[in-house]
């Protein structure tokens, strides 16, 4: 039962409360900065620009991109795809806590839904870029466990993939001659001994560069079709429309009990300063204070890391495989590795979340009452590095961490078109 001191919190928080008998109804009303901050969380699904791919909106790179996102063939034993742990009746994520594609990742698979909007990707933020993020599976032996010259020799020797590439990137290089482009190469720094890596370093620079950039072009075509991925118009925005035509109840979009959840969300808790944004995420890194759990690095330095991964990728959005470089895109000059960012993950957003459980970066929880239960009650000690100075225990009572998830799950928004939940007929 809500208590009391809960139901007076609610009454200052905006809800107009009209007697204390049971069964009592109370009209809800929230408050003008109770509107205006959740106003902020507005969302049209429009992705923002993406200077780094050139393609990233060409509709012949969408095509061919959703295609190879379901296909087999791009990975090492011809049975994984991208969609083996991007599930799209899962939410494009992995019901699992990890996923099983050649190997078994170490971390949840995180939806790519609505990515576009990333500052960041990877949980580490090790990567950003969207096809930056889509490269690193693709040689990762845990997960599609091939290689870039592999990749470019598959689209290569395929009649429609190969045109569907000449159409968007132009000719191809001759990789018919095998001295100069060996059927599997890929450089491995860390293990200079393996035989993708002496493959590799058998290449002239001229000839790695060429294969790089088949591959790379490859990434930004699976990166134009998850730009299409986005999932919006839930109730939580037709309520937002209430509030731009003046109407502060926000109709009845919601349930009286998640606009009581949405008032906690925007009051004392403060839940919007991480959870920020038409997303509902500030796309930064935070220490959560997460129990440990099996399968994962529970002692992992996250995005303290994740920060070297991201500098050292050739692939990152001032590497030369990148389309801005005119130095538009300026995010890695400020960045600073910090003992704060220790033990510290991505912020996720919180839109579509019925979809995409278990929860957090190892799928600690599964359910949305033990996420928000877990907030309220703070009482995990960090593994590694210290809790996010913002968290502070709520002790809400069950009915009020009720009233948080049936707010979040009014975030849940209009299926995505049909089309592209599958691997059309053909690349072109």
């Amino acid at each position: 039962m809500w208590t009391a001191a809960s139901r007076l919190a609610v009454c200052l928080l905006g809800v107009g409360c009209g007697g204390d008998k049971p069964g009592d109804t109370y009209e809800i009303s929230f408050t003008e900065a109770q509107a205006a901050l959740l106003l902020r969380h507005s969302f049209d699904g429009e992705p923002p620009e993406d200077a780094t791919n050139a393609v990233g909106d060409d509709p012949d790179a969408q095509i061919m991109g959703q295609y190879l996102f379901f296909d087999t063939g791009l990975s090492g034993n011809g049975e994984v795809s991208c969609a083996t742990c991007h599930q799209p009746e899962h939410g494009f994520s992995d019901p699992e806590r990890t996923s099983t594609a050649i190997g078994t990742t170490d971390r949840h698979t995180p939806t790519i839904v609505n990515s576009a909007h990333n500052r960041w990707l990877n949980w580490d933020g090790r990567c950003d870029t969207l096809w930056c993020q889509a490269a690193g599976p693709l040689e990762n032996p845990d997960e599609q466990g091939t290689n870039r010259l592999a990749v470019a020799h598959y689209v290569h020797d395929d009649g429609d993939l190969s045109e569907a590439y000449s159409n968007i990137f132009g000719s191809l290089p001759d990789l018919d001659d095998s001295d100069r482009f060996p059927d599997h190469a890929m450089p491995m720094p860390l293990d200079t001994g393996d035989p993708l890596n002496i493959a590799w370093d058998g290449m002239t620079e001229e000839d790695q560069h060429a294969a790089t950039t088949v591959f790379i072009n490859v990434t930004k075509t699976i990166a134009a079709y998850e730009r299409r991925l986005s999932q919006h118009s839930s109730p939580f925005d037709s309520m937002l429309e209430e509030f731009a035509s003046g109407d502060l109840t926000g109709g009845d979009h919601l349930s009286d009990e998640a606009k009581q959840g949405a008032m906690l969300f925007v009051g004392e808790a403060n839940c919007w300063a991480c959870h920020a944004g038409a997303t509902f995420t500030n796309k930064e890194f935070h220490n959560v204070a997460l129990p440990p759990i099996d399968g994962i690095d529970n002692e992992s330095s996250g995005r303290f890391g994740g920060i070297d991964l991201l500098l050292t990728n050739p692939f990152n959005s001032q590497g030369e495989f990148s389309d801005s470089l005119s130095g538009a895109d300026t995010k890695l000059d400020y960045l600073v590795q910090s003992p704060e960012e220790i033990g510290s993950f991505k912020t996720p957003g919180l839109r579509n979340l019925l979809d995409t459980a278990p929860y957090m970066h190892g799928g600690h929880f599964e359910t949305l009452t033990e996420v928000v239960t877990h907030y309220s009650e703070m009482d995990d000690p960090p593994l590694v590095g210290h809790r996010e100075e913002l968290l502070l225990p709520q002790l809400w009572s069950e009915e009020e961490i009720a009233s948080v998830v049936a707010f979040l799950e009014s975030l849940q928004g209009a299926p995505i078109d049909s089309e592209l939940l599958g691997q059309p007929a053909a690349p072109l």
